[in-house]
């Protein structure tokens, strides 16, 4: 089991999703928690490494348990999602090669997916967030 944190943050009808240079897929911006870090530090932490920009008051969304893209066969990621402004206007930093914003069906249509973020947009799509 791989524990991490995310940030759910939506715009115009669009989740922000972003790709490490070292993968193929579309995911959360955010990772895995340090050694005594706080959920709620962890979220600010990555969102600051990854976009270059720091979060108003991160509040708790959701909690998603659903296998790990790229980790191997059997590989589960549990991933603790959190909402927040960006202060600023993220830009790719660090670790991530690029961020855009997507749609279910945008996300859908791209060949490599991670299993867990097709159920925060089924989510989002549902509570009317982000446009299917």
């Amino acid at each position: 089991m791989i524990t991490v944190v995310g940030l759910v943050h939506v715009e115009a009808g669009r989740l922000l999703v972003v790709r490490s240079r070292n993968k193929k897929a579309f995911y959360l911006p955010g990772g895995k928690i340090e050694p005594g870090e706080s959920l709620v530090d962890a979220v600010r932490r990555e969102v600051r490494e990854e976009l270059g920009v720091e979060i108003d008051e991160p509040s708790q969304l959701e909690r998603y348990v659903a296998p790990a893209y790229g980790e191997g066969e059997g590989a589960m990621v549990d991933m603790t999602c959190f909402t927040a402004a960006l202060r600023g206007t993220p830009q790719p930093t660090g670790e991530i090669a690029e961020l855009t914003y997507v749609t279910r069906d945008e996300y859908r249509a791209h060949a490599e997916t991670a299993p867990a973020i097709h159920e925060v947009l089924a989510d989002l799509v549902a509570s009317g967030q982000v446009r299917a």
